[in-house]
């Protein structure tokens, strides 16, 4: 069917106007992001609290990776059903999925649900699929922050008994990685606490070591929410570091469309699938899109 540019724009408008406001845009894309190409288990734990579950999406033709990807939400809101669409997108391309829920503010405070992302990397099922799969974690929003800690801090997975070793690659899709929002400050000394040591401790900048993983940084020019400067921080410091980093900004495109590019409806927002996966194919293995 073919659909016109001002169709489709205004779709997009639809969708993305309760992309986060709610369930109805995720409920969209997800619906049409359904296939038979892969294979869901839901709600699998990795921990006591009913926050620490997470949904594995299988493809039938995998390749050699397993991405878990974790979701933002100001780190008080969220949940992993909202994001069935990216499990589908990467599934389509032979990635078998990981998607974790996590405990949020108010019930627990920083670092509290970093440790949720780590524990979910070392429980059984994920270090099961992981032997035989190279490991990407990847996030979205403070999402992106959370995914970026466990890959660059040790001391978040060595308390599960795993390894910062094990992650293979990061992916950042608009990280708040080297800043707290000004016009948000009360409620980030909420989350994160009024010291300042422990707010310099959660910015993802201040763990650059020369052994971090590869690192591909997604973010759009038109971000209001995390601005593109902090996407040129992360990668500064990581090639200070000698840690190979790419980073790739997008004209027109928005904290919320950088993410909601990756629903099939939608992926003329902005090329993220597309580029995630050309970043991955050297280490996962070449498939093509499953219809």
């Amino acid at each position: 069917m073919h659909t016109s540019s001002g169709g489709r724009a205004c779709f997009a408008l639809i969708i993305i106007s309760f992309l986060f406001s709610g369930c109805s845009g995720t409920d969209v894309l997800n619906t049409l992001g359904r296939a038979s190409h892969y294979r869901a288990q839901t709600d699998i734990a990795y921990g006591d609290n009913p926050r620490q579950t997470m949904d594995i999406y299988r493809p039938q033709e995998a390749n050699s990776c397993l991405v878990m990807f974790v979701y933002g939400g100001s780190w008080d809101s969220g949940k992993k059903e909202q994001y069935g669409f990216v499990g589908a997108a990467l599934a389509r391309r032979g990635y078998t999925v990981a998607i974790p829920d996590y405990r949020l503010y108010p019930e627990v405070t920083y670092s509290d649900f970093v440790d949720d992302i780590a524990r979910a990397v070392a429980s059984e099922p994920v270090q099961k699929m992981a032997e035989d799969k190279s490991l990407v974690l990847m996030g979205h929003s403070a999402g992106a922050m959370m995914a970026g800690l466990v890959s660059y801090d040790a001391q978040y997975l060595d308390a599960w008994g795993a390894s910062r070793a094990q992650v293979d690659r990061y992916v950042s899709l608009a990280g708040p990685h080297d800043y707290f929002l000004p016009t948000e400050k009360a409620q980030w000394t909420r989350i994160f606490g009024s010291d300042k040591s422990r707010q310099v401790d959660a910015l993802t900048v201040n763990h650059i070591h020369a052994d971090n993983p590869p690192t591909l940084i997604l973010h759009g020019a038109d971000d209001e929410t995390v601005t593109p400067k902090s996407a040129v921080s992360l990668e500064q410091k990581l090639q200070q570091a000698g840690v190979s980093a790419e980073r790739k900004t997008y004209e027109g495109v928005s904290h919320v469309k950088l993410v909601a590019a990756m629903g099939r409806p939608l992926g003329f927002l902005a090329p993220t699938l597309e580029d995630i996966d050309r970043y991955l194919q050297p280490l996962c293995g070449v498939k093509n899109e499953s219809k």
